[in-house]
């Protein structure tokens, strides 16, 4: 059979196929991981952690708090998936489209810059009925064999 990765690629493009065969390209710097690019969305790691609310309390349920705290995230971003909570159940990891997930600053925001999660953190606090700022949502790595 012919080694189609060595082949030159024609139609004058200068180059062969296996300049770009056999890689895993990166999102970050210079091709470093983390790679998250597969023919799929781009995504991203959300930690959604809660002071005061346990996620753990009877996830299954009908309207338990893990419930209304997804649903409230996919109001404002396209969810892929949806980590157990931690041991303590204040908080979880959902993995979301990086590209559709909203990062414009809350109510109460004095900022006018829109890198953060306020927006996302307001809401989900608004369904779980807690304290202003009960809520935090923060990026994170994907690290080795755990979520960091």
């Amino acid at each position: 059979m012919a080694d189609l990765y060595g082949v030159a690629i024609g139609g004058g493009v200068s180059g062969n196929v296996d300049d770009n065969a056999r890689k895993l390209v990166g999102d970050g710097t210079a091709g470093v991981g983390p790679y998250t690019r597969f023919g799929t969305p781009q995504l991203q790691a959300l930690k959604i952690i809660s002071a005061t609310v346990d996620f753990s309390s009877t996830p299954s349920a009908a309207n338990s708090n893990l419930y209304k705290a997804v649903t409230a995230l996919q109001g404002l971003a396209e969810v892929y998936y949806v980590g157990i909570p931690g041991n303590t159940g204040t908080g979880f990891v959902a993995l979301v489209h990086l590209n559709k997930t909203d990062t414009s600053d809350g109510y109460g925001a004095s900022s006018t810059i829109a890198t953060t999660y306020e927006n996302v953190e307001d809401t989900i606090r608004a369904a779980l009925s807690t304290a202003e700022d009960d809520v935090t949502v923060t990026n994170v790595a994907l690290t080795g064999l755990t979520f960091a």
